[in-house]
Formats: structure tokens, sequence, C-alpha cells
């Protein structure tokens, strides 16, 4: 179940079968939001280097630089459009004939390969009714879905063809092992994992939470602060000290990991420099079965389940729905996924495990939970 890497990956109307392979996520190169911004010509760089190596899957959205994503792709890619494939998206407040038409333009194509609806909020049903339209008129090959819960994805697949869905995924991050990457497997859906690399932080290089630019999404990310940065930061030692036996970069180890997972078809992985394109060329290695049992045990170590007190157990009983929903299964086996996945099923407004961690964190700080 864990194949070689490619990096020859075709449309989308052929990835379902195509193997894993490393695809280019073009939101930094979209020139915001990622620190300080690099130079322009460094950035078409990155992407021309891509293509050079054997990437032929691009995914871009009208919000990464506010439109300076898919121009850049556009000029660097005109001249291969045959042979590569682009993927963008529509956000869930948009027009999406306005939006894609748009995208058309920057892109400088009269298609996409796989045009996404970016969430799936309020109205998210006629949005991806109006996509699959645009699909019918030659303005996308395929329709996918982006950042939806399980439920909503197999609501997805009984109003249009969908073929993709794109959701977060690294080897630190696991939601999606819960429910929609079995999905997937189960319906032959093409997985799409984003953020393979944890935002930069499995790049081994931030030794202490980082302060980032007022810009900067990543200063609203759980992960580069307080007890998540400490125990995300220890097992990124352990981590370190395996790629090195392989001679290899710890990102390249983190993207072997996410590419050789049952069911993804493609990993985003962005760069905005030739030079860290092909560093993300060396997680094309495949792993053995032993590295994969070595890096699962220790992320495991770093996040073992926690156990509530009898005096949590007392307090729970007047807080919330939600809290004790979480609480009743802090039994020292249940990872935070899995409490997330089961609140998820029933009920209209989902949990990640993200929450259920914060949530744990606070409770540790009062010392509730063992």
């Amino acid at each position: 179940m864990r194949p070689g890497a490619r990096t020859d990956v075709g449309p989308p109307l052929r990835f379902l079968s195509s193997g894993p392979g490393l695809g280019f996520g073009a939101w930094a190169v979209g020139g915001t939001e990622w620190g300080v911004a690099s130079a322009e010509k460094d950035r078409l760089a990155a992407v021309r280097r891509a293509l050079e190596l054997g990437i032929t899957f691009f995914d871009t959205a009208p919000t990464y630089g506010d439109g300076a994503s898919e121009t850049l792709l556009g000029r660097a890619l005109k001249a291969d459009r045959d042979r590569i494939a682009i993927a963008t998206k529509v956000g869930p407040r948009d027009d999406p004939r306005r939006s894609l038409e748009a995208s058309l333009r920057r892109l400088a194509t009269d298609y996409v390969d796989l045009i996404q609806l970016h969430e799936a909020l309020e109205g998210w049903e006629r949005q991806l009714e109006r996509l699959h339209t645009l699909q019918e008129q030659g303005k996308a090959l395929g329709v996918g879905l982006c950042n939806a819960t399980h439920r909503q994805l197999v609501r997805a697949l009984e109003i249009a063809p969908v073929i993709a869905y794109q959701g977060p995924y690294n080897l630190f991050d696991r939601d999606v092992e819960q429910r929609e990457l079995p999905l997937c497997r189960e319906r032959q859906i093409a997985f799409l994992a984003y953020r393979p690399l944890a935002a930069g932080l499995l790049s081994g290089k931030y030794l202490a939470p980082p302060e980032f630019p007022a810009a900067d999404h990543r200063r609203k990310i759980y992960w580069f602060k307080g007890r998540e940065f400490e125990r995300r930061r220890t097992a990124i030692d352990g981590l370190a000290s395996i790629a090195r036996r392989l001679d290899m970069p710890l990102s390249g180890l983190a993207l072997a990991w996410v590419l050789g997972q049952p069911g993804v078809s493609i990993v985003l992985a962005g760069a905005r420099t030739p030079e860290q394109v092909e560093q993300n060329l060396t997680g094309t290695r495949p792993l053995t079965p032993g590295t994969f049992t070595e890096v699962d045990r220790i992320v495991a170590e770093a996040f073992p389940p926690l156990r509530a007190t009898d005096d949590l157990k007392r307090q729970a009983a007047t807080w919330g729905e939600r809290e004790r929903f979480i609480v009743e299964r802090l039994d020292g086996k249940t990872s935070a996924e899995t409490i997330a996945a089961l609140w998820t099923d029933g009920n209209s407004t989902a949990m990640v495990a993200a929450q259920v961690k914060v949530f744990c964190d606070q409770l540790a700080e009062q010392g509730l939970v063992d």
C-alpha cells in the first residue's frame, strides 16, 4: 500500500489511477501572507524549476496574493499548457462564473483541469452545482471540493461528479485519516493533501516559537506557540535524526511520509525559490515500512491521549455540550482526532483535533488532566 512516489501527475481525469505524486502548491508564490515577499523573479524561477524537474500539477486560488499566484502561473506555464494540469478554486461567497473567468484570464488559459469549491460554507450545494455547470460548458475538466466534512463530501457526490477532495494532512495533523481519506479510497476520489509541511514547521528551522510579521497567516496557527509548539518541537528532534540517517532534509522525510499514505493522490508542496523545489523533490524517495513505523512512534509519543481527573468530571457536569463531549472521552486511550470525528459524525457543526488539543491544554494548565 506504499508504492514509490511519482512526479508525473497528468490531468485530473487521469490522476485517480496515476499513483501518488508531488504537486506544486502555489499559495506562497502569490507573494503575500508568507512572511517577507521574495522577489518575483525568484518565485517565477521556482515554478519553472518545478516544471523542469517533472512536477506537472499546479494548485492555486484567486485569493493567493489577490490573483498574483494565478498570474505568475500563467506566465510560467503558458508554453507548456498541454502537458500540465492546473487546479484553481472558487470562494464560498464568490460568483462562480465571474470568479473562474477572471482566473482563466490571469492563468492565460481557456480552461482549468480542476475547479474546486474552496470551502463548504452555508449554501455550498448551490455553489457546487454552478461549478458543475461551468464544467459542462468546458471551462473545467473536473470538479473538486476543499475543506469539507465527510458528510458534506458524501452529499457532494450526489450533486456533481466530484473527482477530487483537498484537505490538510501531515504527519502531525491527521484528522482526515478518521473519515475523509477512507471515504476517498472507497469512492475512488483523488485526495489532494495540502499543508504537508505544517506551514513550514516541518522544515525544522524553528527552534523557538517564531514571531511572524503582522500580515503572515501563520500568526494565527496554534502550533507555532505554547504547549503545541513544544510538543511538536520535541517530535521534530527525533524526526530530524531519522532524516539525517536517510541523508535527506526533514522536509523531504515529511513529504515522503504523506506520499506513502494509502489513498493520497497528490501532495501539494509550496516553494518560493528553485532551491526549495529541489529540496521538496527529495520527498519523492519512498520510505521503508520500518521508517514509517519509526515516524509514527515518535509522533505518538509526543501526543499521548489524556485522561480526565475526577475533579474535571465533576466540574464538566455543568459545562456546555461540546466541552462535556470532549471530557467524557478523555479516557487515556482516545485520540484528539477520534474525539473530533465522533462529534462531527453526529452534529451539524464540525470539530477538528486542533480544537480538542487547545481545550485540553487549558485543562492541563489547571491540573485537570493526567
